[in-house]
């Protein structure tokens, strides 16, 4: 996902945001990354791969 947006000094600016999913045969686990240096990963926890999970 790449956003484009203009400042005042018409400077265009990225926002790239990097997605991870580490698969499994019974779960999947999510985490994402901001662009930019320094940036800390966050984990938004674990979805299990059954069908009871998606109802």
């Amino acid at each position: 996902m790449c956003q484009h947006y203009q400042t005042g000094a018409s400077i265009i600016k990225h926002n790239i945001l990097f997605i991870g999913l580490d698969t499994h045969k019974t779960s999947t686990d999510v985490a994402y990354i901001q662009d930019q240096r320094g940036a800390k990963s966050t984990h938004l926890g674990k979805i299990f791969s059954n069908k009871a999970a998606f109802k």
